[in-house]
């Protein structure tokens, strides 16, 4: 019977949710005949890899977290990618390949657009913007010849008793200097060589590689779902532990109008009204609720509440829904978590996806533009990817903010994308804009303190939290994906030591 079979339930499916089903349905696989296994249910408001999992860069870096508290979750995930990619098929699935990564440092542009003034460089504290990876890896102030001499230096340790809002995203460092070696502007033929004052090599094919993070994500999906993952669409209104619900206000987002899509199809998501059966309250009891929620008749400690069909009974529950990840705290079930211990906001970056003029080789690219007319500095990121087109993401807010409640709502900003498309024009002759989507933005979810949260809730009989991951989000979501799955599948993590990301860490 159902009520006799465990139930895990994952919210969100992005990147690290989906990593959680997919890894979690392999282990209940292996460990369970089909009668008597764990029923697996992902539920996902929009679509899989609707926001940062499915429109960011995919860059992956085995020692750019190095000397950091990330260190060891990093390499092992940078690892799992190749294992991940050589048994699924990672190179023709989801573009997975190893990069030559280099650091560019870009002359003044003297192209001012024609509708820009000199009077527009002052900007108000809303308009002003920087580089995805200057919000999330502040220049260290630490005296040393990495320091000095790159652009992207070395975080200094984080420190649990002074970490400020200031540092809060050191996360991100390059290898040591002596790993690093200039080269010829030659090396990296698509950018303009006359504007190019220094070129750095800061990665090799031995320890850089990229991924779509789209392809992945939806892969794994597929993967997750042939071993038995139940997918839903529905957003949690509320998760209850059984005998109590308080009252609370919602903002339903409408999954139903929109109708079938293509991605329901392909993986077959049902709404909530759809389900199975066994999906509902009804399964764990004849009689269903009495007495509305004060008297659930079920054996399942907590009931997840959808703003739309049936509730869903479960043993555990995992919340990995980004930015969004905050939602929590107003869920009766995680009444002991404060706001203190989930600082996770959404850090908005742009980006484009552009079509070059001729293939380009598998090279990355961080380029600093130095003195150009629209600030002191910007900064961009450039991933060619094997399908031919080619990723460029900057212009990110200064501060992380609260995303909107529809994860499909517009959230760019047209000077922004006119910035970011106007610099890249000019770094490279070989873009072409002719074939090109812009107007394009999404919401990191990162870390007041820089570093993810991968870890039960204390004191609770099967609550989860697996957010705030910031720009390595796609980088190391296998790897926490596992670490969740060992979590709810065997009671503890194995393959890593998730100390340092645990909830009551800080507070």
């Amino acid at each position: 019977m159902a009520s006799e079979r465990e139930t895990i339930v994952i919210i969100g499916a992005g990147i690290i949710g989906v990593s959680t089903a997919y890894f979690t349905a392999k282990k209940l696989a292996e460990k369970y005949t089909a009668d008597k296994r764990p029923r697996l249910i992902l539920l996902e408001q929009c679509e899989p890899g609707c926001s940062a999992s499915g429109k960011s860069g995919g860059f992956l870096a085995r020692h750019w977290s190095d000397g950091t508290d990330t260190e060891k979750l990093a390499q092992f995930s940078y690892d799992l990618h190749a294992k991940l990619a050589a048994e699924l098929g990672g190179a023709d699935k989801w573009g997975y390949r190893a990069v030559d990564t280099f650091c560019a440092e870009i002359d003044r542009i003297p192209i001012m657009p024609a509708k820009q003034h000199k009077s527009s460089h002052f900007r108000t504290e809303a308009e002003s913007v920087v580089t995805s990876i200057e919000v999330i890896a502040p220049r260290s102030r630490r005296s040393s010849p990495a320091a000095a001499t790159m652009e992207y230096s070395l975080p200094t340790t984080p420190s649990e008793d002074n970490m400020h809002q200031n540092s809060t995203h050191a996360s991100i460092s390059v290898p040591e200097i002596e790993s690093v070696k200039v080269v010829e502007p030659e090396t990296v033929p698509w950018l303009r060589t006359n504007v190019l004052t220094k070129l750095r090599q800061v990665g090799d094919t031995a320890n850089t590689a990229q991924v779509d993070p789209l392809k992945l994500t939806r892969a794994l999906l597929a993967e997750a779902k042939a071993r038995g993952l139940e997918i839903v669409r529905a957003k949690v209104i509320d998760v209850a532990e059984t005998g109590y619900r308080p009252p609370l206000i919602e903002f339903p987002v409408d999954n139903c109008s929109r109708g079938k899509t293509a991605i329901d199809e392909e993986f077959n998501i049902v709404g909530p009204s759809s389900a199975p059966a066994s999906t509902s309250l009804a399964a764990d009891s004849p009689v269903g609720m009495q007495d509305g929620w004060s008297k659930p008749m079920t054996n399942k400690p907590y009931i997840l509440q959808l703003d739309q069909g049936s509730d869903i009974p479960a043993d555990k529950i995992v919340v990995a829904c980004g930015a969004w990840v905050t939602s929590c705290l107003r869920w009766e079930a995680f009444r002991e978590v404060s706001a203190s211990q989930i600082p996770i906001q959404g850090l908005r970056v742009h980006y484009l996806l552009a079509k070059p003029k001729y293939d380009l080789p598998a090279q990355a690219v961080f380029a600093e533009i130095n003195g150009t007319v629209y600030s002191g500095e910007d900064a961009i990121e450039i991933y060619p990817r094997p399908d031919g087109s080619v990723f460029v993401c900057g212009e990110a807010l200064d501060d992380p903010e609260m995303p909107p409640h529809n994860p499909f709502e517009p959230i760019y900003s047209k000077r922004a994308t006119s910035r970011l498309k106007q610099i890249v024009n000019d770094v490279s002759p070989a873009l072409s804009f002719d074939i090109i989507q812009y107007g394009l933005a999404c919401h990191l979810p990162v870390h007041a303190k820089g570093i993810p949260v991968i870890s039960k809730v204390p004191n609770t009989r099967g609550l989860f939290v697996a957010a705030g991951h910031g720009c390595w989000g796609i980088l190391n979501g296998p790897a926490t994906g596992l670490s969740v799955s060992e979590l709810l599948v065997d009671g503890q993590p194995t393959s890593l030591d998730l100390s340092n990301f645990r909830l009551d860490r800080w507070y």
